[in-house]
């Protein structure tokens, strides 16, 4: 190369003495550019020469093990057979003075009431694999690790979500949740919202007053909720029923992080858990799983018909209720969901009830059915629908799917709401456990014809509430910060 101001007469294409044009200057500096190109195909000049970055970090927005807020919480019992039995005692005997006597009167008699309780362990399995190739190269993060870590967070992630809305009911291969079981066993435990937040201390006190109340004898200890939930405590609740955890008093104040709520019958922890669904997350599966929304078709129903029509001191439809409507359902079994079948638009007024019919599918191999309600005057679009109720197909438990299973909307369960859930979570009560029949266990599979390296992953156990009569649900609750409204 050479310098113009010493060779001032040689420029343009012209050399001398071995040294380079200026044209070629300027190219020979693009080659020795690096640049920014990603596509390791296209690089060219010194850009081809340049090291690739193999950070060995994969970042993930995936849950994590501080997501599974129940299930790291319950006391874990071992079951030693798949039919998990056990005696649950509900009562002392006698009456409210009923021992009084004479000197000499003749004694009565008395005995505790004892119920006996099953429980089936039930399956939870992910089949894993990878290929053989991928475990030899040299990746960012190693594939096997990766998915086994992938097959532990779905298996745990099933374990919370059951715990809460687990129906062996809806699905046979589920484990029953903390509703279905109160449900089933208490429904005087079961305190409605009816529609409205959770933002004071009226429904937790009752639900607190209502566990350790005489009779059920319970001590509160726990409230899981929902995100939504949570916020609205820490924005709304009372600052004198917020728990100060270190005596600030910045940390009773509006808008501060809520940790505990206090009642008279103790400090119950608050839980916010992200999967306790809120109303954006209870959308028809083909809008929260469209990935996977066309491969269920065989148990899709064949249709969904509505009527409305009296409905007598029990219904909840009222005056502000009132308005048009659309459902849809979907067929369900441990397979997964359909994509949703429409009803025809239908006007209720207050007072009244709606009556929905579904038709089985042609397969009739759905065990039960989840039905979803728009907003009022709102559209038959997916996404204009949310999750109202989960039920049984009629005659599933006998192995025949009747040809129609009807349903009645007394608007008892309101769309697009959430749940709280307010427990004993005391060791020594053992009112809910995890009976863990299997811990978490990697089961090694064998290819047959294809170069993978395949294996199951398993965790079987069920739900255990002991004491039913030391939970409460509340339901119905529509948190302020909704985007959905359901009225």
């Amino acid at each position: 190369m050479f310098n113009p101001a010493i060779l001032p007469t040689v420029g343009g294409p012209q050399t001398v003495a071995g040294e380079m044009a200026m044209g070629d200057v300027v190219e020979l500096q693009k080659a020795l550019t690096a640049g920014y190109g990603s596509d390791v195909s296209q690089l060219s000049g010194a850009g081809a020469l340049r090291i690739q970055s193999l950070e060995k970090t994969m970042l993930s927005t995936i849950q994590e093990n501080k997501h599974f807020a129940l299930f790291n919480e319950l006391q874990k019992t071992n079951a030693t057979a798949t039919v998990d039995e056990w005696t649950e005692q509900s009562a002392v005997g006698g009456f409210l003075g009923g021992s009084t006597n004479s000197e000499t009167g003749n004694i009565a008699v008395s005995q505790g009431t004892y119920n006996r309780r099953v429980g089936l362990v039930k399956y939870l399995m992910t089949q894993r694999q990878v290929s053989f190739v991928a475990s030899l190269q040299n990746s960012i993060v190693e594939a096997e690790a990766v998915e086994q870590q992938n097959g532990a967070l779905q298996l745990l992630t099933d374990a919370e979500y059951l715990c809460f809305e687990g129906d062996s009911n809806v699905v046979t291969q589920e484990f029953d949740g903390i509703y279905a079981q109160i449900k089933a066993n208490n429904t005087d435990h079961i305190l409605d919202a009816a529609g409205q937040s959770l933002a004071s201390i009226s429904l937790v006190d009752q639900a607190a007053s209502l566990i350790a109340g005489y009779g059920n004898f319970g001590t509160p200890t726990h409230l899981f909720m929902s995100q939504l939930n949570q916020s609205d405590f820490n924005t709304n609740l009372d600052p004198a029923f917020r728990v100060a955890l270190t005596g600030s008093a910045q940390e009773i104040m509006l808008g501060a992080p809520v940790k505990g709520i206090s009642t008279s019958w103790g400090d119950i922890k608050t839980v916010p858990d992200v999967f306790i669904r809120d109303g954006n997350q209870q959308q028809p599966f083909e809008v929260a799983f469209s990935y996977l929304a066309n491969i269920n078709s065989a148990f899709q129903p064949a249709s969904i018909t509505a009527s409305a029509g009296a409905g007598g001191a029990d219904s909840q439809w009222a005056t502000q209720h009132a308005g048009t409507y659309y459902y849809a359902v979907t067929g369900i079994n441990a397979n997964g969901q359909t994509v949703s079948v429409f009803s025809s638009q239908i006007t209720v007024a207050a007072g009244q009830q709606v009556t929905l019919t579904i038709s089985k599918s042609s397969g009739g191999t759905e065990t039960g059915y989840v039905i979803y309600r728009s907003r009022r005057g709102g559209t038959n679009s997916p996404t204009d629908m949310r999750q109202m109720v989960r039920i049984a197909a009629a005659g599933a438990s006998t192995g025949t799917v009747s040809a129609t299973t009807t349903y009645v909307d007394k608007n008892a369960d309101i769309p697009g709401t959430t749940k709280s859930y307010m427990l004993n979570m005391l060791p020594t009560a053992q009112a809910i456990t995890w009976r863990q029949f299997l811990p978490m266990t990697k089961f090694a599979l064998y290819p047959t014809q294809s170069a993978v390296i395949p294996w199951a992953q398993m965790l079987f156990g069920y739900l255990r509430i002991g004491k039913s009569k030391h939970h409460v649900v509340i339901k119905n609750i529509l948190p302020s910060g909704a985007t959905w409204l359901p009225f």
